[in-house]
């Protein structure tokens, strides 16, 4: 093989990697947040969102060490806002900081 040969398969390769990456970000869907908090705690962080799907129905998502749990959900929102209340005081109970970022919109693979 020669050299040309050789980087025009380098090229062809990222070409096609770069063009099924665009395909792959054509299929992301925005999740609509009702609340989101950002916690900090020296190097560590955490966050606790309130989602809302289509139908309705809130869920409460708690992550920590890079892992996000679904900590409660309902048909009633104020419920979820409730969960996410309880995690964000104990965090602050806690020395944690957190800091409102309900207007940051997150991308979901659906």
């Amino acid at each position: 093989m020669t050299r040309t040969t050789h980087i025009l398969k380098i090229i062809l390769a990222v070409i096609m990697t770069t063009a099924s990456g665009l395909a792959f970000a054509q299929e992301a869907t925005e999740v609509a947040n009702k609340v989101y908090f950002l916690c900090k705690n020296r190097k560590e962080v955490r966050t606790v969102r309130v989602q809302l799907d289509k139908a309705g129905i809130c869920s409460t998502y708690y992550s920590k060490q890079g892992s996000e749990k679904n900590i409660g959900s309902g048909k009633n929102q104020e419920s979820c806002v409730g969960f996410l209340n309880n995690v964000k005081n104990n965090l602050e109970k806690s020395n944690w900081t957190c800091r409102d970022i309900s207007s940051t919109k997150i991308t979901s693979l659906e």
